[in-house]
C-alpha cells in the first residue's frame, strides 16, 4: 500500500471535512481501482461518504505495494467540483505516487494504479429543513421550548 505523504487530513490544512467544506452537506464518491490504462479487472465499485461516516480524509490510498508519496486526491476533486459549481462528475484519476522497487533502474515513475470514479455532491440547504424537523428533540426542555408553567398551587 501506498505511503501517504499529507501532514493534514484535507489538503487546505484543516482536520475535518466539514471545515475544508463548510457549504456542503455531504459529499458522496464511488470508485474502483485498476492497476493501469491495459487492466482489463473489474472490481466492484466501493463507496465513501461523509454522512456515511467513512469520509474522514481528503485522500484515498493507493494499493500499489510498490507505491511511495500516492493517493487519489479526493479533496482536491471536490474543491474543484465546487469552483465550477458542479454537482455530478464521472471520470478518472491517476494516483499522485511514484513508484519506487527494484524492478525501476530509471529511478522513480509515475505510479500507473487509477481509479474509476462518480462523484455526487449535496449543498447545504437542499434538504436540511426535513432534517432538522426529524432530529430535533420531542419534550425536551431547552431553547425550543416554551417558557414553564406556573404552579397550580
Amino acid at each position: 500500500m501506498s505511503v501517504k505523504y499529507r501532514l493534514s487530513a484535507f489538503y487546505n490544512g484543516v482536520n475535518s471535512f466539514r471545515a475544508a467544506f463548510p457549504d456542503l452537506n455531504d459529499a458522496i464518491i464511488e470508485w474502483r481501482e485498476t492497476r493501469g490504462p491495459d487492466d482489463e479487472t473489474r472490481g466492484e465499485f466501493r463507496k465513501i461518504g461523509f454522512r456515511r461516516g467513512n469520509f474522514t480524509q481528503g485522500l484515498l490510498a493507493c494499493s500499489s505495494p510498490a507505491g511511495h508519496d500516492g493517493g487519489y486526491q479526493i479533496d482536491r476533486l471536490i474543491a474543484g467540483m465546487r469552483a465550477l459549481e458542479e454537482t455530478e462528475r464521472t471520470g478518472v484519476m491517476l494516483c499522485s505516487g511514484r513508484e519506487v522497487n527494484e524492478e525501476v533502474r530509471r529511478g522513480p515513475v509515475r505510479c500507473p494504479y487509477r481509479i474509476e470514479f462518480r462523484a455526487a455532491l449535496t449543498l447545504r440547504g437542499e434538504d436540511e429543513p426535513e432534517e432538522q424537523e426529524r432530529r430535533r428533540p420531542q419534550n425536551r426542555r431547552g431553547r425550543n421550548r416554551g417558557r414553564r408553567r406556573g404552579s397550580a398551587a
